[in-house]
């Protein structure tokens, strides 16, 4: 008999500890904010995004000026606020913004815009840092950190776990160094942070890190070239065989990671000052010849909308690895590098939101029905 009720009270316990398979997943997306101010960077995507053919990425906000060149400037309030309608009304939970510290400024007004905004809609934000600048950082960051996990928008995950991402490992600070961040954070009477490494190596590096889970920042494919592979390529190859096979083979915890996309041809021809990288290509065809790019390698809304959707399926059906049940997506305005769920500028000047949309169909279902 004693035997009996230690089985079913072990039954009991393992039912309670597994996660339901069909809750629904928390879906974010990447933030970039290179799009916002008149800085060094706005005019450096204004230049790469400037050829005709390439207008059909912009930014909503976007402006085409009289002598042909573009201008992309953000900010305000009101942008801002109408982004985080469009992110609501498509069913997104959350924004991840790459987090700049203390380094140009320019790169952080998206973040403060979003966090000075009264009505938020139920749009979450989490932190992602970079290695190398948390490093130059140092671990006087961590009471920065715990600042932003007090606030009552940031994104939780396993009942109450601030959610922090970390694209690149970092070298100079190591696992006790997290482990004092853990530790700051619960003095602050929170839960512990649920630390999440991206990039290539992040499988082996989370154990030297203490880190709790991977992800992905981006999916390249290729890499940067002027002969990026198509969309059906990138999701079936690059994110479904190359990350969502390998954790499963490899029992790796994680954050699922998905792709809108990647085609940095923008880049190739324009580089930016930061892809030193890049030899210039440049596109001789004049300006009134040129046409949209749009090819194989641009999500169609309804490619992007099944990749969410296999995304989340693989989430439900992979509970054990994916314990926070979250999906994080490159990206929401990655228009440059390929990656975007952002509304775009149309032809018409109109705000182009077919992407959004077919997002809605899959994260918001019910809501189409009323």
């Amino acid at each position: 008999m004693k035997k009996v009720l230690i089985f079913t009270a072990l039954v009991l316990a393992s039912s309670v500890a597994l996660p339901a398979k069909d809750e629904t997943p928390i879906v974010g997306a990447i933030r970039w904010d290179g799009w916002y101010g008149d800085g060094g960077v706005v005019k450096a995507v204004e230049f790469s995004l400037g050829q005709p053919k390439y207008h059909f990425r912009l930014p909503w906000f976007a402006q085409l000026l009289e002598d042909g060149k573009v201008r992309i400037n953000g900010d305000s309030q009101a942008i801002m606020e109408q982004e985080i309608a469009y992110a609501a009304q498509a069913g997104l939970n959350y924004w991840a913004f790459v987090d700049y510290l203390n380094e140009a400024p320019g790169m952080s007004i998206g973040l403060n815009r979003y966090l000075a905004a009264k009505e938020k809609k139920g749009i979450r934000y989490c932190l992602v840092e970079e290695g190398e600048r948390l490093d130059k950082e140092g671990t006087q960051a961590w009471s920065r950190l715990v600042e932003h996990f007090r606030l009552p928008d940031y994104q939780t995950v396993l009942d109450g776990r601030p959610l922090l991402c970390l694209f690149g490992k970092t070298t100079k600070i190591g696992r006790a160094e997290w482990e004092e961040l853990k530790r700051k954070t619960m003095a602050a009477g929170l839960q512990e942070p649920y630390l999440v490494l991206m990039g290539g190596e992040a499988a082996k590096d989370r154990h030297m890190l203490g880190f709790d889970a991977v992800s992905e920042y981006a999916c390249s494919g290729k890499g940067y070239t002027t002969d990026p592979e198509t969309y059906e390529r990138l999701t079936s190859y690059s994110v479904s065989e190359k990350l969502w096979a390998r954790w499963k083979l490899e029992r790796t915890p994680c954050i699922t990671f998905a792709s809108a996309g990647w085609d940095t041809r923008p880049r190739q021809e324009r580089p930016p000052a930061w892809c030193s990288w890049v030899t210039a290509t440049p596109d001789p065809t004049p300006s009134a010849q040129q046409k949209s790019l749009i090819d194989a390698t641009t999500a169609t809304p309804d490619e992007l909308a099944a990749h969410v959707r296999a995304a989340i399926a693989w989430t439900q059906n992979n509970r054990d690895l994916n314990p926070a049940n979250a999906i994080l997506v490159y990206a929401w305005n990655e228009h440059d590098e390929g990656g975007w769920l952002q509304p775009t500028l149309s032809a018409n000047g109109k705000p182009d939101t077919a992407r959004l949309q077919a997002l809605e169909k899959v994260l918001r279902p019910s809501a189409l029905k009323h």
